[in-house]
């Protein structure tokens, strides 16, 4: 990590230092009352464990249990736990493995220490001796991996359905943490951006990605999507070409950081050259930027997404990639087959954050419209809900020749052609929802990148 990255790392966790606190005690309440609704006297959080690869001693890459990074931020403390009661300071067993194979955990540090006791563990027999110590009818979130004999439950939804729900509500903690992972996301988005202009490949254009945001692969909190041409049109494209493209006139890349836990998730789109794409990259921003003018308190996300679709459909008569006006190709659901995902989701402790088409905080779904099944959000916004807005336009050949007869009169198949090269479109940002309106942590760290 070069200077800056760490000059402005340390400046973050200053400013997360005083926040940490009202933070703690928000996730004291809610756990509290989930624990009542649940019936339980207190629970403990693992973080989770190190899985190996079949038949070899090399592990995947490790991915830290949601809620034991609400509490403490930490991603790489495997075996680690904590341990909360009502009424009682929580306790951290962290497991410091004392191993000449591997660097162990670092000794806890930093603005959160002082709110746990901490319990240094040696092995995974210590942490287990640590767990039989505590008392009461405990539940477990997380995998307790060999001590689940431990526990009344192991993630019950009876007590994770309250926490789902009131997890959507972020506090200015949480907002500073994904305010810091969006900074990181768009030094990475730049850079790669500088480097497609230069004829990169997708491998290299994600190597310029990790190297700007400061965070190596395994650290993303999701494998970036880096597409040129065609392979935009792939919405979770999952490979990175080393080849040179053919033709390298696109460029969709759609990647996050994180940043003590809590997920970036921006995409952009680039055109090489002027013309017919570029123009319609163009509408698209102007399309994204209305919706995010949209949202506020209050608003149904089902509502803002069909909202999302009519403006599509104007973009498409616009552009002349429909033959009919624009409120015919909303009503006939012409935009389905340019826009198959949703208008976007929760953002977080989770890059799909939970609870997203949750009803009510004991449980219950609200689901996606028949129309759009693929919606992962459902719920009417509320003050303090973090989003991401992340209207598509997409040539997907296999969607296009699906479509019904009277559909495919509707539209103009020469210009689908010209299009089909360039794959697609998707920009995406992350807002905090207010009541007049939004703060858009992607659109600020653009400004000051």
């Amino acid at each position: 990590m070069d200077q800056t990255l760490r000059s402005d790392s340390r400046a973050a966790d200053d400013r997360l230092a005083p926040l940490y606190a009202e933070h703690a005690a928000i996730l004291t309440a809610r756990f509290e009352d989930a624990l009542e609704a649940a019936g339980l006297d207190g629970v403990c959080i693992f973080s989770g464990r190190e899985l190996t690869v079949a038949r070899d001693d090399s592990t995947y890459p490790f991915k830290a249990e949601p809620y034991f990074k609400a509490w403490v931020p930490l991603t790489r403390a495997p075996g680690s736990v904590i341990a909360f009661r009502p009424g009682e300071r929580p306790s951290l067993i962290y497991l410091q493995p004392e191993d000449f194979w591997h660097a162990p955990p670092a000794d806890p540090a930093g603005f959160w220490v002082e709110h746990f006791d901490v319990t240094l563990a040696r092995s995974e027999q210590d942490v287990r001796r640590a767990l039989t110590a505590l008392d009461g009818r405990l539940g477990a979130i997380g995998d307790p991996a060999g001590a689940a004999d431990l526990f009344a439950s192991v993630d019950d939804r009876a007590l994770l359905n309250p926490l789902d729900f009131a997890r959507a509500r972020k506090s200015a903690y949480e907002v500073e943490c994904l305010a810091g992972a969006s900074a990181m996301a768009a030094r990475g988005h730049l850079a790669a951006a500088q480097a497609f202009l230069g004829g990169a490949t997708e491998f290299e254009l994600h190597q310029h990605f990790c190297t700007a945001a400061g965070q190596r692969e395994s650290e993303l909190p999701y494998n970036a999507i880096v597409a040129l041409d065609r392979h935009a049109a792939v919405l979770h494209y999952q490979h990175l070409a080393m080849e040179p493209p053919e033709r390298g006139a696109s460029f969709l890349i759609d990647a996050g950081t994180q940043k003590s836990g809590y997920a970036s998730d921006v995409t952009r789109t680039w055109s090489r050259h002027a013309g017919e794409f570029r123009d319609l990259i163009a509408s698209m921003e102007s399309l994204q930027q209305t919706i995010c003018g949209e949202v506020r308190g209050g608003v149904d996300f089902v509502a803002l997404n069909e909202r999302a679709h009519e403006l599509l459909a104007g973009v498409l008569a616009e552009h002349g990639i429909v033959k009919c006006g624009a409120a015919e190709a909303h009503a006939r659901g012409l935009t389905r087959v340019f826009l198959p995902h949703g208008l976007g989701h929760l953002l977080g402790l989770q890059v799909h954050d939970a609870g997203g088409r949750q009803a009510e905080p004991a449980g219950g779904e609200r689901p996606a419209p028949p129309e759009h099944p693929y919606l992962r959000l459902t719920r009417t916004l509320e003050t303090d809900f973090v989003v991401t807005i992340e209207p598509g336009l997409y040539f997907i050949p296999s969607l296009l020749r699906t479509m019904a007869a009277p559909d495919r009169a509707g539209v103009d198949w020469d210009a689908v052609e010209r299009l089909l090269p360039y794959g697609g479109i998707r920009i995406e940002d992350d807002v905090v929802v207010q009541a007049g309106g939004c703060r858009n942590l992607t659109r600020e760290a653009f400004a000051t990148a």
